[in-house]
């Protein structure tokens, strides 16, 4: 105490604490020591760091201490972003801080307080596929570099997220399936998914007992190139290339959801999609029934390879 004044608790918080640059440096180490003892998952790692790079973008030189929850409330409300994708922001969000907290950079949480985003559900919320006829004209125009990555999208329905993890020994081809490993799965859960017919027939001239199913980031100047490090950002390039080619738009997980829509109108079992989908019965009833007939689901499993 000095001539009788004695320091609050938001001097000493503020003299503990220290620029969000620095607690910013703090979470990467960490976060990179996590995904080394596989803590985390490649994917979690690197949403963190690209919300960690927003706060940082945004909050810099400015002391943990002094950034008040109606500071992150404006920030991530601020994001041109669509509404799922701001509240992702918000989780990761939350995350960063728990670990300010930790650090002794705050004495509480301030993104608690932030309630998850609303958004009116408008006709471009609906779920978007492609059509049997889409499909095929994809497939017909895809290096076949990639044919086992759509393969395994559309007609299997696992999610891109989960299928930049996978690799071929998941792959259990003569047991006509797919088993996909807890720490791969955005579900944390193993599950299998079942190959059929089509999808067997367009994975036959590709299958391996190891290996990325990536395609090497040589395939972007070279297509069909069998060399380099395996790459998302190739990968991603050749189907997109793929679709301008057939004509067609991808929207995110497109794979995914036309593979659902079809499924559940050839089988008509909820069980059965949500089990092949790692998935709920709920949702699929909510947001996947009706969304195509059974003649288009028919045509969407008769697409095969044409030299088949």
């Amino acid at each position: 105490m000095i001539f009788g004044f004695a320091p609050g608790r938001d001097d000493m918080n503020r003299r503990a604490s220290g620029p969000f640059s620095e607690l910013a440096a703090k979470v990467r180490a960490e976060f990179k020591r996590r995904l080394e003892k596989n803590e985390v998952s490649d994917r979690h790692s690197e949403s963190l760091n690209e919300t960690l790079r927003k706060l940082e973008a945004r909050f810099g030189e400015t002391l943990v201490s002094e950034i008040k929850t109606e500071d992150i409330r404006e920030f991530l409300a601020g994001l041109p972003l669509a509404t799922k994708t701001r509240n992702k922001h918000r989780g990761y969000a939350g995350q960063v801080f728990n670990l300010a907290v930790d650090y002794g950079y705050l004495p509480a949480n301030p993104v608690i307080k932030i309630k998850r985003f609303n958004e009116r559900s408008t006709e471009e919320d609906e779920i978007s596929i492609l059509s049997a006829d889409e499909t095929k004209r994809l497939f017909r125009a895809a290096d076949p570099a990639v044919i086992p990555f759509l393969t395994l999208s559309f007609f299997c329905g696992v999610r891109v997220a989960t299928l930049e993890r996978l690799s071929w020994s998941d792959v259990k081809f003569e047991e006509r399936r797919v088993i996909v490993p807890r720490y791969k799965g955005k579900n944390q859960k193993r599950y299998p998914v079942t190959l059929s017919e089509n999808a067997l027939e367009w994975l036959k001239p590709y299958v391996r007992k190891s290996g990325s199913l990536l395609v090497p980031a040589t395939s972007i100047n070279r297509p069909g190139a069998t060399f380099g490090s395996p790459s998302r950002t190739a990968t991603r390039k050749l189907i997109l290339a793929a679709a301008q080619r057939a004509g067609v738009t991808l929207p995110d997980n497109a794979g995914r959801h036309t593979f659902i829509s079809m499924h559940v109108a050839a089988y008509e079992s909820l069980d059965k999609t949500a089990t092949e989908s790692d998935n709920s019965s709920a949702l699929i009833k909510s947001n996947y029934l009706g969304i195509v007939t059974r003649e288009d689901a028919a045509k969407y499993w008769a697409i095969r390879p044409v030299n088949v």
